[in-house]
C-alpha cells in the first residue's frame, strides 16, 4: 500500500468519525436535550376530576428520573387528564433570601453570616449582602 493511499484512507476514517460523532451528540431540538440538568425535575399537575392521590401530590417537585408515571398507580378516574409542570430545579424560590424570617431571627440573636461564597449550582447567586 503506498504513502498517498495510506493517507487518504486515515483521512476516509477521521472524516467518517468526526461525522459518526457529531451525530450521536443531542441536538438542540430533542425532548431529551432540555432536561440535561441533573436537577430537572417534574411536578404534577391534576387535571379535571383528578383522584384524591393527585391532588396530595399536587406542587410536589420530583427528580425527573424518580417521578411516578402517569396516570398515578391508585387513579381511579376514568380517563386520567392530569400532566407534568417541568422545572429546571427542585428548589423553590431563593433559599439564601437575607431578609427571610429565619435570617433576621438569627440575626437579632447576635448570629454572624458565615457564608462567604455563592452556592454550588451554577445559577445560585451570592444574594446575601456582607458587612452591612
Amino acid at each position: 500500500m503506498s504513502t498517498g493511499s495510506l493517507v487518504l484512507l486515515l483521512a476516509l476514517v477521521a472524516a467518517g468519525l468526526w461525522f459518526w460523532m457529531r451525530r450521536s451528540q443531542p441536538s438542540a431540538d430533542d425532548p431529551e436535550a432540555k432536561h440535561a440538568s441533573p436537577y430537572h425535575c417534574v411536578a404534577i399537575v391534576p387535571g379535571n376530576g383528578a383522584c384524591r392521590t393527585a391532588q396530595t401530590l399536587k406542587g410536589l417537585r420530583f427528580l425527573s428520573a424518580e417521578a411516578p408515571t402517569l396516570p398515578l398507580v391508585s387513579c381511579d378516574s376514568a380517563r386520567c387528564t392530569c400532566t407534568f409542570e417541568h422545572h429546571a430545579d427542585r428548589r423553590h424560590g431563593d433559599r439564601r433570601n437575607p431578609y427571610s424570617a429565619v435570617s433576621h431571627t438569627y440575626a437579632v440573636h447576635g448570629g454572624d453570616e458565615r457564608r462567604h461564597r455563592r452556592g454550588r449550582r451554577q445559577t445560585d447567586g451570592m444574594q446575601v449582602a456582607h458587612g452591612l
